[in-house]
């Protein structure tokens, strides 16, 4: 079964300094990225979910992440 993993971008806050999604999927799903490489705006930044048939449905991610912003349908 196909898992949605939901990133809300509005409530992310800033995915480089966090990190703790990308640090504690056992599965490494997520990565991170922004769409000017090079910018240091925390606002450019987005976390992102890659390969969701591979998420075990664990819910560390959800549980790890201090503004809410994850959730698995």
């Amino acid at each position: 079964m196909k898992t949605d993993i939901i990133v809300d971008y509005d409530r992310c806050g800033n995915p480089r300094e966090c990190k703790r999604c990308l640090q504690i999927c056992p599965s490494a799903l997520f990565m991170m990225y922004s769409p000017d490489y090079e910018s240091n705006d925390p606002d450019e930044w987005r976390v992102d979910v890659a390969f969701t048939d591979l998420c075990t449905r664990c819910g560390d991610c959800v549980d790890v992440c201090p503004n809410d912003a994850i959730t698995l349908k």
